[in-house]
């Protein structure tokens, strides 16, 4: 994280994003055109993630061999997630939720999915030296560069109305989401008992970033970790009222002259 080559990787994203929004904002296609090709993308996204990480391991005794992907490697980081909403959000009929959901894909994915490419988990697992020519490398930048693009078009669009209320559906399906990591990361633990005692852990997930900070910041007393899921929840709002306000400004002031026309 922070070597030469993350900054040349997030130089290029941010020409990526940039000149891919340019021509969105010139061409204006709707958005149900912009989640076509975003299904495509996403699909082929983990395609690469499962080829690439998948891994044949022998049994124990070297009498046999299994398909095994990493348990880090499930798809069930906020990014990956993500998938699964633009599917849904694509070929969702209800408009109301629909309308809920994008409005949670649009903080969600700027936000979320700009923190990972600067908080890059990528380099834990690739060598900087092959930051250039190893699959997963690619497969890490160019999906979270299309989530950025995803949300910011969704405010673009002008197809979704934003309301306070979105405030608070995000905020509960954060709060749903984070809840739900807490039984999965534990789930996706590998603990070591002793007389029937818990000893230590050998290895855990830390989807939602729940069980550790993205940035190494050490935790070793419970109070600790509760210290750090408020701080979490106070950069959630903030987040949620520098993402949100002025769209639901634009909006109100839109629905005004709509109604007076």
């Amino acid at each position: 994280m922070f070597s030469t080559e993350h900054f040349i990787w997030l130089g290029i994203c941010a020409v990526i994003i940039t000149v891919t929004l340019l021509f969105l904002h010139k061409k204006k296609p709707p958005l149900s055109k912009v989640l076509d090709v975003a299904c495509v993308l996403c699909v082929i996204s983990e395609l690469v993630v499962v080829g690439t990480l998948i891994k044949v391991v022998p049994s124990s005794n070297g009498s046999e061999t299994y398909m095994y992907l990493p348990l880090s490697s499930l798809p069930l980081h906020l990014c990956s997630i993500q998938t699964i909403f633009v599917f849904a959000a694509r070929y969702m009929t209800d408009d109301k939720k629909r309308e809920t959901l994008l409005a949670f894909m649009y903080v969600t994915c700027i936000a979320g999915a700009g923190m990972a490419l600067i908080v890059s988990s990528l380099f834990n697992s690739v060598e900087p030296s092959d930051a250039f020519s190893h699959p997963r490398a690619y497969q890490y930048h160019l999906f979270h560069s299309l989530l950025v693009i995803i949300g910011a078009y969704i405010a673009m669009s002008g197809e979704v109305r934003f309301k306070k209320k979105h405030m608070l559906t995000t905020l509960a399906g954060l709060g749903l989401l984070g809840w739900a990591s807490i039984y999965i990361n534990s789930i996706c633990s590998h603990p070591i008992y002793k007389n029937e005692k818990l000893q230590s852990i050998e290895y855990g997930t830390n989807y939602f970033f729940t069980f550790e900070t993205p940035i190494g910041i050490e935790m070793t007393e419970k109070w600790h970790w509760f210290l750090y899921l408020f701080i979490l929840l106070c950069l959630i709002i903030v987040l949620e009222l520098v993402f949100y306000l002025p769209l639901i400004k634009r909006d109100k002031k839109y629905l005004a002259e709509q109604n007076q026309a």
